[in-house]
């Protein structure tokens, strides 16, 4: 195996130096961040970049080892570019530590090969297909990480190698490839976090549902952690999530302790998004979650006595900053004759009514109000129409939460039957690394909706950056 390392100089983070992680500079004191610009693959026969993030005591106690997270979509661990934003990890293990919440960690970010990263992250499909058109390759991922990256971290740096103190985690395809890896070799890795895992592709256009990954059914020691947004869109689906966690339940694992699982509010499937909520994995995996002190009860404010099936969010908030849905709950309803909820929180409607409904667990309650109506429908109708400016290069469709097609010059758009309280945040974009900004090139806030009746949405794009030219196109 070849492994380079060059401008070290531009990255390798000495003590008390003042560096530039995710575009601001940031005095890190204590911990290292490292970067092998040329990491090479013979199993993939391709070269990446690796980056290592080293606790605040490595250089101070040579006799000390640590447990290791292996992270996938490496280049955005520690750091943004134009395709995306940082997860911030070296910050967030740094303060949990200072904090006294969680034991020091080394943290290896593998990068993803742009153009494999869909080929590299999909193990075989259910149906015999290759993913998108391409050769799933996702065995020969993960023999790259436990043939070539984990012999190399384990003899480069004082790691304690064992399962017990091994983690694999990703987000939306890289999910999906550390649950996939996870049940495949729970030997090596013993703790696995899929935040958004992109188990389903859905064709927008018809609605259909792909399932693109195994689902596992057998028991293994491994603790999950498993989460998903409910403003993901199309993206990556409540439903399907929700479906994979409830599988392994039955197959024995036990929320609260070798699962966790949790439904993050008003969160889509972004970088950002990640980075907000994944000091709750590190805490499961290397710390304290800490003591329950509130709950916040989610859910439909209308369900039909003939429509969807819908279930309660329960988040429980630790004095931690830890967060998760419970699966093991109790609730009551004040007029158990309108609607009853099974402890995961499954809502079984019975008459039209409203009640009130009351969650109790982990020493913590929370009421949330509720109707019951004859009938829902399962999808509404959404129009959504975006103008572009002048000088944009043409496309047949472009991407806005769902997938426009062109309309005419300058316009996409159309009518859309939505699955009901979906809800969807995005940026306009014209695919990966080309998305809207405004007439200045600044970066737009994120657009939000929720298809939770029929409406009409009509959008502007003011310009557009494109990252493969780095330069503004209107």
């Amino acid at each position: 195996m070849r492994i380079t390392a060059v401008r070290r100089s531009s990255f390798i983070c000495p003590l008390f130096r003042k560096i530039r992680i995710g575009g601001r500079h940031q005095v890190n004191s204590s911990s290292r961040l490292i970067a092998f610009e040329s990491f090479h693959s013979a199993i993939l026969n391709n070269n990446r970049e690796l980056f290592v993030y080293l606790p605040p005591s490595y250089k101070s106690d040579p006799d000390a080892r640590y447990p290791v997270l292996y992270m996938h979509d490496g280049q955005h661990v520690f750091h943004k570019d134009r395709k995306g934003e940082s997860w911030d990890v070296h910050l967030t293990v740094d303060r949990l530590v200072a904090e006294g919440r969680m034991r020091e960690i080394i943290v290896v970010a593998v990068a993803h090969v742009e153009d494999a990263r869909i080929a590299e992250y999909m193990h075989a499909s259910p149906d015999g297909r290759d993913v998108f058109g391409m050769t799933n390759q996702g065995e020969l991922y993960e023999m790259f990480l436990l043939r070539e990256v984990k012999p190399f971290i384990d003899r480069e740096y004082r790691t304690l190698p064992d399962k017990e103190h091994t983690a694999l985690m990703g987000s939306s395809a890289g999910g999906l490839v550390s649950y996939n890896i996870g049940f495949r070799h729970p030997d090596t890795f013993g703790m696995i976090g899929a935040l958004c895992p992109f188990f389903v592709s859905v064709d927008p256009a018809t609605m259909e549902e792909r399932w693109i990954s195994r689902v596992y059914t057998e028991k293994q020691d491994l603790k999950i952690w498993m989460d998903v947004g409910d403003s993901e869109g199309y993206t990556v689906m409540e439903k399907h999530v929700r479906h994979v966690a409830d599988v392994l339940i039955r197959a024995g694992f036990k929320p609260g302790v070798d699962l966790m699982f949790h439904v993050a509010i008003g969160s889509g499937h972004s970088q950002t998004d990640w980075a907000a909520r994944v000091h709750a994995p590190l805490l499961y995996f290397f710390g304290k979650i800490g003591t329950p002190v509130r709950a916040k009860l989610h859910g439909p404010a209308v369900i039909g006595l003939e429509g969807p099936r819908c279930a309660l969010n329960p988040v429980v908030h630790y004095d931690s900053g830890f967060m998760v849905t419970d699966l093991n709950a109790h609730y009551e309803a004040a007029d158990p004759g309108i609607v009853e909820a099974s402890g995961d929180g499954k809502l079984l409607p019975k008459r039209t009514g409203s009640t009130k409904i009351t969650y109790n667990g982990s020493a913590v309650t929370a009421c949330h109000e509720l109707a019951v109506v004859p009938h829902v429908p399962a999808t509404v109708p959404v129009e959504m129409y975006v103008k572009v400016p002048e000088g944009t290069p043409p496309a047949d469709k472009l991407y806005a939460g769902i997938e426009l097609p062109l309309l005419r010059e300058g316009w996409y758009g159309g009518t859309f039957e939505v699955p009901r309280d979906v809800s969807f945040v995005f940026r306009i974009s014209r695919g990966l690394g080309r998305h809207e900004v405004d007439a200045r090139g600044r970066e737009v806030p994120y657009r939000t909706f929720t298809a939770d009746g029929r409406q009409v949405l009509h959008y502007e794009v003011e310009d557009w950056i494109d990252t493969a030219s780095e330069r503004l196109l209107g």
